[in-house]
């Protein structure tokens, strides 16, 4: 019998004994009636019939033990299979476009196309979303007061705990985006290439919705010195991204995603012809784009659907970058943004406060105004402290303690001043009235 259900083959033979074993009883029946026919029968023949009887019995035994039960499992076993190595081939350049590649904007077009040159600059960790410390909470501050626990914002005046400089084990990611923009400050039909930075929380979710920070830089900077750049000060390596991913490690606040855009390019100089650049291009450009290709609150990129999400989106920057929140972001774009953070600037605050009290943006809340500046040798200081005052004194949508701060730094006009006010403020950013 052969089993063909496996690769290996047994092969069970069946031993047939049915004609040895009537020959076997035939010659003892010969012996029988033979015996019968004399009166006394040797003792040699009887041994040999005994002897000849227990042959027998276990040559009729034997084939049932070699036969399986009916209900019996025989095992079959398979040789292994040869394992080949099989080359997989290298994947081609188009193929192996990295998920976070920077983009670039095509006008008109349904969808950016890669930019192969571009480089991200940090690769995305696939490991889930890690909760804050045991125990720690991320506080939800309503005027000033953590509706959670009760507890107000604790800022600092100094330089930010060592480890707030060091790499996390949840580290976001920055990536360099290429688009195209109308020249507004320059009021033709050109065309300019810019570029900005776009962070990425740690664990980000495509499934969630973010909180958006847009932050500026100083003059003679770019959209590399908030979140990419090193800047040395006091014997410390400092790079926002870095403590970015410790805030919001540590649960001090909400993580969200931060862009940081160009001002002025070669094809936009000066401060004034940045503001006017930058003021439409956040609204027309780079708004858009952020919540087209990002989960975020707002239900799409138009105008009315930023407007609908104008409590998470916020606004700030340092120094020239200061000033241009006011300038730009608050005069414009008030309807835009609920949050505003500006460092080491100011920006003729009487301009701007009655700039938000004109038409429709009378109307609207102010979530959060956070300021700060060097205590040391910051020739801004006092401007800052003047502009955080006037708002306090001529708008009382803006009551210190509640939703607007105003925390000096021990330092100049510095890194090490305005990276502790971004931790600072982002501690009561977003905070909804």
């Amino acid at each position: 019998m052969q089993n063909d259900n496996k690769s290996g083959h047994i092969k069970h033979v069946d031993i047939e004994m049915d004609t040895h074993d009537r020959a076997v009883r035939r010659n003892a029946g010969s012996h029988t009636r033979s015996s019968s026919k004399s009166s006394s029968t040797p003792l040699w023949l009887i041994c040999i019939l005994i002897f000849v009887g227990i042959v027998g019995f276990f040559l009729i035994r034997l084939p049932s033990k070699l036969k399986p039960a009916e209900n019996a499992q025989v095992e079959v076993t398979s040789p292994e299979p040869e394992v080949t190595e099989e080359l997989v081939p290298e994947p081609t350049p188009e193929a192996a476009v990295p998920a976070d590649s920077s983009l670039l904007i095509v006008e008109g077009a349904e969808e950016p196309e890669t930019e192969s040159g571009s480089e991200e600059l940090l690769l995305t960790p696939e490991a889930p979303t890690p909760s804050p410390t045991p125990g720690v909470h991320v506080h939800s501050f309503v005027k000033g007061i953590c509706s959670v626990c009760g507890a107000k914002p604790e800022f600092l005046t100094d330089w930010l705990p060592d480890e707030f400089y060091q790499e996390t084990n949840h580290a976001g990611t920055v990536t360099a985006v290429e688009y195209d923009t109308k020249a507004f400050a320059a009021y033709d039909l050109l065309t300019y290439h810019k570029r900005m930075n776009v962070y990425l929380p740690y664990g980000y979710d495509e499934n969630k919705p973010y909180n958006v920070l847009v932050l500026i830089h100083g003059q003679g900077d770019n959209e590399d010195d908030w979140l990419v750049d090193t800047h040395e000060s006091g014997g410390h390596a400092m790079c926002g991204r870095i403590i970015l991913d410790n805030i919001f490690e540590k649960g001090l606040a909400e993580p969200c995603i931060v862009v940081t855009p160009v001002t002025e390019t070669k094809h936009v100089q000066g401060l004034t012809a940045g503001i006017v650049q930058m003021q439409d291009e956040l609204r027309e450009t780079i708004l858009p784009y952020i919540v087209e290709h990002y989960s975020t609150y707002a239900r799409d990129g138009s105008v009315t659907g930023l407007q609908a999400a104008r409590s998470h989106f916020g606004l700030g920057g340092l120094s020239n970058g200061a000033l241009f929140t006011y300038e730009g972001g608050m005069r414009h774009d008030f309807d835009l943004f609920g949050s505003y953070c500006a460092f080491s600037g100011n920006g003729e605050p009487w301009k701007t406060v009655s700039a938000i009290q004109k038409d429709e943006f009378a109307a609207l809340p102010v979530d959060c105004l956070f300021t700060g500046a060097g205590s040391l040798n910051d020739w801004q200081q006092n401007y800052t402290k003047i502009g955080f005052e006037h708002f306090l004194e001529k708008d009382s949508r803006f009551v210190e303690g509640e939703n607007a701060w105003n925390v000096d730094v021990n330092g100049g006009h510095e890194w090490k001043v305005w990276f502790t006010c971004l931790y600072n403020a982002m501690q009561v950013m977003f905070q909804t009235m």
